[in-house]
């Protein structure tokens, strides 16, 4: 069974890219969207939202964003103004790391969503095939803080910015709550949806007091049921944002993706198509981890 289903996962079908600004004018904003749609003639395709880091903008997931468009889903990557690229450079990476600014993503992956259904196309794309009934979410860095809180991390008075209509999420490099009294199982209690921690040994950045083990407390303090944990050894922040401007540091790119697409897609097969064959194969990690690298699941 192994050995079939990822060939079946695997087999590449072009995906076709398209760009767009959609405008909140309730909050007149404008967000820049990039849309990548699987290729066949699959009548309906799952939808897969991508959050990107600080300072970082629609090219970010980009090689996450092709394997899942690929293996049959919508990949909808999101830039959020205020903590992008341009923002960093203008008002520097403190101001756009600020907490109206994790508001502000989560408000923008709300309408993002709210858009979906009102646009029958963007350019190539056909929007009418977006499955909205079965959502993921996805992101990297300050995109998995933004993943964290519309997966339904509370926060300071238990407050929330959860969207119900996301039906399970990966967060790459994920990290503990940053401000506010309270425990991890009182942050990450609530997060019942399926959830994918994803992280590395030396997963840190030097604008945060953020340690590579701080990243594995939020798998630990959500409850039981479809959490998984993946560490890779020696693998640095910049391994996960899936572009190729930076070192990964000890762990060779070459082993850390390959095995990255390959649970990572076989989790949303599983919570966005329903597949219950690829939570069997995902279930049993990847042969190819190495022996410090780690999987857990509970």
């Amino acid at each position: 069974m192994f050995l079939p289903l990822l060939l079946a996962i695997s087999a590449p079908a072009a995906p076709t890219v398209c760009e767009a600004v959609w405008h909140d004018s309730q909050r007149n904003r404008d967000i820049p969207v990039r849309i990548r749609m699987p290729g066949g003639n699959q009548p309906k395709a799952p939808v897969i939202l991508f959050s990107h880091g600080l300072g970082g903008s629609i090219e970010a997931g980009k090689a996450w964003g092709i394997a899942w468009a690929e293996a049959g889903f919508m990949v909808i990557h999101i830039q959020h103004p205020g903590s992008d690229g341009p923002a960093v450079r203008a008002n520097g990476p403190q101001a756009a790391m600020a907490p109206q600014q994790l508001i502000a993503r989560a408000g923008d992956v709300r309408f993002v969503i709210d858009e979906i259904g009102k646009h029958p196309k963007a350019g190539a794309c056909d929007l009418a095939k977006a499955d909205t009934a079965h959502i993921g979410m996805s992101g990297h860095s300050f995109g998995a803080h933004t993943t964290q809180a519309v997966a339904g991390q509370r926060f300071a008075r238990g407050s929330t910015v959860a969207d119900t209509r996301i039906a399970s999420a990966i967060a790459f490099s994920p990290a503990p709550p940053m401000r506010g009294p309270g425990t991890d199982e009182d942050a990450f209690g609530a997060i019942t949806i399926p959830f994918f921690s994803i992280t590395g040994s030396e997963d840190e950045v030097p604008i945060t007091p953020v340690k590579a083990a701080d990243r594995q407390r939020p798998y630990r303090a959500m409850p039981a049921g479809g959490k998984y944990l993946l560490v890779f050894e020696g693998a640095n922040h910049a391994a996960f944002g899936g572009q190729d401007f930076s070192s990964h540091g000890s762990a060779p790119d070459g082993h850390v993706r390959p095995i990255l697409i390959r649970l990572t897609t076989l989790f949303w097969r599983w919570t966005l198509m329903q597949d219950d064959r690829a939570k069997a194969v995902l279930d049993q990690g990847d042969s190819a981890l190495g022996p410090k690298d780690k999987f857990e699941r509970h």
